[in-house]
């Protein structure tokens, strides 16, 4: 057997850092590579030796990678997920240059890799497929696929370069859109389609395989519930497979590995609608699932992949199944607008009650990719972490697992926490009635934010208090008159807030605190039990909240039981220098800009793309508001913005068909 003593992962974020939590329990040492945006990376200072790659695509060099792994002296590279994860080439680099690929053969990477050339192999192996679709000659009407579709890249996964077709007519720009995206997530543009299955169950097998010949398949997860065809909550068991289900799935899975020869950890996906059960694809590496597999299975697949790595045999049959698992994938993206990513400094990250380092027996769980006070890129992936739960029964993990996350102070970009709570109290899901199509079909439930109006109302009021507390504070220290200083002190304190991210919303707040107490208008029955900077104790008709606190430049956070809220103190006398004009179209995070759809002077209608961006490996539409002429064009092909640049002015017009007014313009 060989022996794996330093092993470089070639990848970053919370699957760096997972690999290296198994490594420490090993006592293999790491190596880490990074970009230079990812210079002060968690992943980076937690590894042993770390080598800077260069720019943020550079996770894609597969010979800096190699050079790398010399350089640091490693005698195994394990390749994560994502990146150069399922690169034939890639792998047959790492071993060309004398080093151990914790990974599958690089020729049953390459089988699985061409997704088109591995729905026929495994066709032939005895797995059901679903036909499949040439793209080539989209002119040819009578060669046009049947619709619906569903454009998909041929390398890679994770929902990058998929589009939904219906209409004929949209089909050349989601090839064209699709294997752009293929391109900048996998650096390859090569796309296929195949019938669209709707409001099927998106089931996946975990295999594990020794190079002795054992194929262990251990059992099944549900990836149903998903954003733009990226999954966002995960499980396992599933609630709809059947015994009988379970083992032709299984059985299925087994024959994929061993007809392309698997060692390693891998996936076997399939859809699942009523009796039909067709192959999605294979995945020839580790899942970012895997963690609900491990919970159940009481097993470590990392450790399993070395071992394998270093030629030892699976320990004798698969272990059966105990409890059940839930996985939460925690987003920095905002689900009330498309899902759009976000980007900035994440002033707090905290999840209570997780196990920091992991443990199979334990019952929650984070794997982070990013700590408190980074800044979270435009350049990668908006997942920051996972967030999964162990219980003995599913209801009891779905329980655990929402709590957790309800209870979570995440300060900086908007992520889709409160979507993930609300999936996963929802009586639909706590029924097991998941497909694909969850999410369009509860979209308002699940959605709407944790904190309705009487929530932000209240947080509000918390939040002035807090503020009162903190300049108190200061003038104390300062040696000043106490903050909140007032000539007529029969006159309330006023103090509003806006929204971030809703136009227009507006809390004011106005209060008085007496010899009697608080007095605040618009809020019968609320006591002020204390106030700090950070906390403040409010009694609310007799139940007594605290609320935390956290000011932060230009926004205010506020966490309690009623939900996050936050807040953007308005300022009384904003500078005239950053007011924005009148049908600005901002960018809504920082990125590329990938094509201008127009030219100064164009009518526009509503929702029209104006401006298409490139930003953490998708595309990202920015459209009209509504009609109107484009009266200012400031957004270049090729150009990096920044979040909140003016791309365009779009000039409102009352009358959209006046040729007359559109021309003098």
């Amino acid at each position: 057997m060989t022996t794996i003593n330093r092993m470089l992962v070639a990848n970053r974020g919370e699957i760096a850092r997972r690999v290296f939590r198994t490594c420490r329990d090993l006592g293999v040492e790491t190596v880490a590579v990074f970009s230079d945006v990812d210079a002060d990376a968690p992943h980076v200072t937690e590894a042993d030796q770390a080598v800077r790659l260069g720019g943020p695509r550079s996770y894609l060099d597969a010979d800096a990678i190699v050079e790398a792994a010399r350089a640091a002296g490693a005698d195994a590279v394990h390749p994560g997920y994502g990146f150069l994860s399922e690169n034939a080439e890639f792998a047959r680099a790492v071993l060309d240059a004398g080093l151990i690929w914790v990974g599958p053969p690089p020729e049953a990477v390459a089988a699985m890799g061409a997704k088109v050339e591995a729905k026929t192999l495994l066709a032939a192996a005895g797995v059901p497929v679903l036909p499949t679709y040439d793209l080539d000659d989209l002119d040819d009407d009578d060669a046009r696929p049947p619709l619906p579709l569903l454009v998909k890249a041929s390398a890679g996964g994770g929902g990058r370069g998929m589009r939904i077709v219906r209409d004929a007519a949209e089909l050349p720009e989601a090839v064209a859109s699709a294997r752009r995206e293929a391109l900048a997530a996998f650096g390859d543009g090569t796309v296929f389609a195949e019938p669209l299955l709707e409001h099927a169950r998106h089931i996946e097998v975990q295999i594990l395989a020794d190079a002795h010949g054992t194929v262990w398949a251990l059992g099944e997860r549900e990836c149903s519930v998903q954003r733009r065809h990226q999954k966002i909550v995960e499980e396992s068991p599933s609630p709809a497979v059947t015994p009988e289900l379970r083992r032709e799935l299984c059985d299925a899975a087994v024959r994929a590995a061993q007809a392309i020869g698997y060692v390693g950890a891998g996936t076997v996906e399939f859809l699942v609608k009523g009796d039909v059960v067709a192959f999605l694809e294979m995945n020839t590496r580790l899942q970012v699932e895997h963690p609900v597999t491990e919970y159940v299975y009481g097993v470590d697949l990392v450790r399993l992949q070395v071992e394998i790595a270093e030629g030892a045999p699976l320990p004798g049959l698969p272990p059966s199944p105990v409890g059940h698992a839930i996985e939460a994938r925690l987003c920095a993206e905002d689900p009330a607008n498309g899902w759009r990513p976000q980007a900035g400094v994440l002033h707090r990250f905290e999840v209570p009650g997780v196990d920091a380092e992991f443990r199979a027996a334990g019952t929650l769980r984070l794997d982070s990719g990013v700590a408190g006070g980074a800044t979270v890129t435009p350049h990668y992936d908006p997942m920051l972490a996972k967030v999964i739960a162990y219980a003995p029964t599913r209801a009891g993990a779905a329980r655990r697992l929402a709590t957790a996350l309800a209870r979570a102070r995440l300060h900086g970009p908007v992520t889709n926490r409160d979507l993930l709570v609300n999936v996963l109290r929802h009586p639909a899901f706590l029924a097991g009635e998941t497909d694909t199509g969850f999410l369009d079909r509860h979209a308002a439930a699940v959605s709407a934010p944790r904190a309705g109006a009487d929530a932000v109302r209240i947080s509000a009021l918390a939040a002035a208090l807090a503020g009162a507390a903190a300049n108190r504070a200061a003038a104390r220290v300062l040696g000043e008159l106490p903050g909140g200083w007032r000539n007529v002190v029969s006159q309330p304190q006023r103090t509003a807030f806006t929204l971030p991210g809703e136009p227009g919303e507006r809390v004011e707040i106005a209060y008085l605190i007496t010899r009697d107490g608080l007095s605040a208008e618009g809020f019968d029955g609320v006591e002020l039990v204390s106030a700090t900077p950070g906390e403040v104790v409010l009694s609310v008709s007799g139940v007594r909240r605290a609320f935390a606190v956290h000011a932060c430049p230009g926004v205010t956070y506020v966490d309690s039981v009623l939900g996050a809220v936050r807040l953007a103190p308005l300022e009384r006398l904003p500078e005239p220098a950053r007011q924005v004009e009148p049908g600005s179209l901002l960018a809504p995070m920082p990125g590329t800009v990938l094509r201008v759809a127009v030219e100064p002077g164009d009518r526009v209608t509503a929702g029209q793309p104006v401006v298409v961006l490139e930003a953490m490996k998708m595309e990202h539409q920015i459209v009209s508001p509504g009609a109107g002429v484009v009266a200012a064009l400031d957004a270049v092909t090729g150009r990096q913005v920044e979040a909140g640049a003016v791309l365009a002015v779009i000039e409102e017009h009352a009358d959209d068909n006046a040729d007359d007014n559109v021309g003098t313009q």
